[in-house]
Formats: structure tokens, sequence, C-alpha cells
């Protein structure tokens, strides 16, 4: 959620010292001096850099120094109790106002005010003009020259800090969070081939301490580390933004590194105190966006349960050379799948020396499962795109997309069998196993059957340890021609003799019948 939407926090102050007068900071801005000030001042230990601190006058007070040495003074509020407030404050019959039991956490010890008095509080500040206003720088932040009163102080942060309400100089400390969250990794796309290239987005909410109140530490660098297994290669830093206000949607506050950081023994380091000049190099809450690309390697796993890696952010404070204890992680899953090609026989048995065409090129020689290796759709060196069935009938490759149609075209038959007339199909899904037990109905055309008939072709595909989706293949033996000496030849020679006869015959009767005319002439 953008910083500057998240709810305003209450830095509650039960305090008897503010003016009504601006704000003075320990890096030091002059004040505005009231002419009825008070001698009061409220230092902020923590401030948070880039935070604002607006505070909002409740109650005047009024304080009487002690008549006694080593006393305390006399101290006594004043004012009226807003009517969302009246649950926790109470006057007595002189106005002096006291805090109820609903006002603390719990009531015996007084020592927590209780969350329903900070929401009410929260609520009442809004839309109201603060007294005075101050835009932490990271130092040691202080208001001085105050009207004595009994304050609310409320910033930007989200959240509360606790108050010291017994001196008049009082010293409060922000407890800012407790340190860094909402670490997120997200993949561009997690279907992918090998040889893919991915784009991974490591975003985080930081904070400038660690720790709440007075036991907070100054973070003084984040160190954000990726398992980077051996499924990726060329790990690339793209950027690495540093975003002051949150809002991702503007870049007047937005610093973007460079030179880009990149990972070093699966690291990246970013610097976020300036130990030197004593001051945070980046606001409170801040967002870091880390955007870096990997390609994918002929490591990854099939299906199943798909690739993982994790990405841990940790952090360094003041006094340590080494980040830690603290940690986020999160981590981030690609898959990548299988397709298998099945050719067989008019029986359904697996059929050898058929050739078939594929629209990408693989590795040449398979891996140890026997499958080949998807290689993209560019020719190289070492790289094929047609294969030859062995004796189990059976193709495999390994690292395609899922959800992606591939036409696979048979370019020579076994011989004996008649080559396919159109492609073969395959679309290769997700399944969520890691090992292929398929079995496949054809009918005697080699059309894919719902379910098993009388007739119907058993077509098994059985493969260990890897899922992948299947296809089968059916080839039908082709029509054998007449052999040479057989009785095709001796057909021609039936007929010739026909022939042959029958022309004698009519040459012998037309001459007879010419013989015949020049006798009757």
């Amino acid at each position: 959620m953008k910083l500057r939407k998240k709810i305003l926090a209450l830095l509650l102050s039960m305090m008897m010292i503010l003016t009504l007068g601006v704000t003075a900071l320990a890096q030091e801005a002059a004040p505005t001096v009231d002419a009825d000030k008070g001698s009061g001042s409220i230092t902020v230990q923590n401030a948070a850099k880039g935070e604002t601190y607006n505070l909002y006058r409740l109650f005047d007070a009024t304080v009487s120094a002690a008549q006694t040495e080593g006393q305390a003074d006399s101290i006594v509020y004043t004012g009226t109790i807003p009517d969302s407030l009246s649950g926790y404050f109470t006057a007595d019959q002189n106005g002096y106002i006291t805090a109820a039991d609903a006002a603390w956490k719990d009531p015996s010890t007084k020592a927590e005010m209780s969350d329903g008095l900070r929401d009410a509080l929260k609520d009442w500040a809004q839309g109201r003009t603060a007294v005075a206003t101050a835009k932490s720088d990271g130092s040691e932040l202080k208001f001085t020259s105050l009207k004595y009163g009994y304050y609310v102080v409320v910033s930007t942060q989200g959240t509360a800090i606790s108050v010291d309400s017994t001196n008049p100089n009082a010293t409060i400390v922000d407890k800012n969070s407790t340190g860094p969250d909402n670490l997120t990794k997200t993949v561009g796309d997690d279907n992918v081939y090998i040889g893919d290239t991915v784009t991974y987005t490591v975003g985080f909410h930081t904070s400038n301490y660690d720790g709440a109140g007075t036991e907070a530490k100054k973070i003084i660098s984040y160190t954000i580390s990726d398992t980077l297994p051996d499924f990726l290669t060329n790990v690339n830093v793209l950027s690495v933004l540093i975003d002051n206000d949150g809002d991702a949607e503007t870049t007047d506050d937005q610093t973007t590194l460079d030179p880009v950081p990149q990972f070093s023994d699966k690291k990246i380091v970013l610097d976020w105190y300036d130990e030197t000049n004593s001051k945070f190099l980046y606001d409170n809450g801040a967002t870091v966006t880390i955007t870096y690309t990997a390609v994918v390697t002929d490591k990854a796993k099939i299906d199943g349960d798909g690739n993982k890696n994790t990405v841990t952010l940790q952090w360094t404070t003041e006094g340590n050379d080494e980040p830690g204890p603290s940690k986020l992680t999160t981590d981030e899953i690609i898959y990548t799948y299988a397709l298998a090609l099945k050719k067989v026989d008019e029986k359904g048995a697996g059929l050898a020396d058929a050739k078939f065409q594929f629209p990408f090129y693989v590795k040449a020689d398979p891996d140890t499962d026997g499958a080949y290796l998807y290689a993209g759709t560019t020719a190289g060196e070492g790289l094929v795109n047609e294969l030859t069935t062995p004796n189990t009938g059976l193709i495999i490759v390994k690292g395609v997309k899922a959800d992606t149609e591939f036409s696979i075209t048979e370019v020579d038959a076994p011989n004996g069998y008649n080559k396919l007339t159109t492609p073969v199909k395959v679309t290769p899904t997700k399944t969520g196993t890691t090992t292929t037990d398929t079995t496949i109905y054809l009918d005697a055309d080699g059309n894919v059957l719902q379910e098993e008939t009388t007739e119907s072709i058993e077509v098994s595909v059985k493969i260990d340890e890897l899922a992948a989706t299947a296809v089968a293949v059916l080839n039908k033996t082709g029509s054998l021609l007449p052999s040479t000496g057989g009785i095709g030849t001796t057909i021609f020679y039936v007929a010739g003799s026909i022939l042959l006869v029958g022309a004698v015959i009519f040459f012998v009767v037309r001459k007879r019948m010419n013989a015949e005319d020049l006798t009757t002439n």
C-alpha cells in the first residue's frame, strides 16, 4: 500500500509543554516565539527521515514549580473535553482534567495508553490544523518555545511512540516500525522454455530503524540474497529503484541507482546510512524495487513442483558488521514442460525408423533420460529439428512451454508403411506430476478415441521420472506392388499372345476374302 495512504499514526504525548508557535528542529530551524510562551520543549528521538510530524494541542496545562527540593513540579490540565473523548477523560468540579481507566491498557499500572484512546485521538486529530509541523531529515527532531499543554503528536509513519510526561522538557522516542516489511517477488511469466529469459521483480518496504522505542537501532545497509539455483544463468540486474514517497505513479522523489549494482556471491548490498555525516540516505518508509533477468537452463525440472528460487532480505544495524539475525523471505516458481510422441503399428507396438520434423530445434544428443532438450527456433551447431524414432517408437522433448500447440510433420515413414499425410499436433499441459503413464485408444484410422472399444488399438506411454504430454501416431502398412516374375508380368504376356493370335486370324480371313473376290470377277 502506498505510504501516504497508510493510516496516520499517533505519536501520543502526555506532555505539558508546547506552544502555539511553529516548529524548531535539532537540525535547527529557528522557532517563532509565542507571546505567552512557556519554557517547554519536546525532542523526538529516532525521528524517521522523510516523516512529517504534526503537533495538536488538546488541553492547556499549568505548571507550578515544586516548593520542596527533590519534588516534581505540580501540573494540572484544563480545557474542553471533546465528546468523542469523553469516555477517556473526566473533569472535576474545578475543571481539572484527568484520565479515566479506559485511557490505560492496564489501569493498575497506567504505563501504556489503551488502543481505544489511540484510535480516538487519531480520529480527533484528523482534519484539524496542527500547531507545529516538521519534516525530519533523520537527525534528532526538537520542538522548542512551546506553550504548556497536553498534545497529540501524529506522523505519516503509521506507528505510535511512547511519551514521558513527567518533565516539561519532554523526550519521546519514535517507535517507527519494528523493521522492514512487505517483501515481494514476482516473475513476468512462470510458463517458460529452456533458454527463455525470465524477468524477476523484488520489492520491499523499508524502515530506517530496526526495533522500537529506546531499543531501536539505525539500519546501516540492506542485503538482498537470491538462491539463484542451477536452473538459472546469466543473471543481470536491470535496475534498482528507491522511491522515497512510495508512490510509483510519480517520479519526483525516486532514485535509480547508477551504476546498477549486480549480484555478487548471489547478494546485492544497498547502503542506507551515511555514518560519516550521520544521516540516512533515503526516507523512512521508502520502497525498493529491484528488477533482474536470468536465462533458464537445461537443469530445470519438468512440471511437478516447478523450479523455485528464494529471495531473502536482511539488514545490518549500527555497530554490527554483518546483517541479521532478522530477515524476510519469499519465493517464486517457474515451470517448464515436455512432450512425447509415440509411433506405433496397427497392433499398438512401437515402430522404429519414422523420421519427424519439429517446428523447433533440439540438441542433437539426448540426455541421460533419453529425452531431447529444446533449443529454440534458430538453427545452430549441434542442433537438429528432425528426429527418428527408436525401437520403442518414443520421442521425448523436454523444456517447452505449456499451452502452445506444436505441429510435427512425418518426413519419412518406416519401410513398408505409409507416410502420414497431415501433421501431428500436440499441446503440452501442466499436470503437476513427475511421471507419465498414459493409455491412448486409437481407431483403425489412427484417430484418438475417448474410451476403449472392442476394435480400438491400445497404446501405452510410460515414462519414469518425467511428465510429458503424450500423443500416439499410427502408421499403416502400404499396398504392395506386383513383383518381377509374378502374375503381374504373366498377365501382360497372355494379353500380348491373345492380341497376336487375333491379328494372324484377321490377316488370314482377310486374305481369303480378297481371293474369293478375284475369282468371282
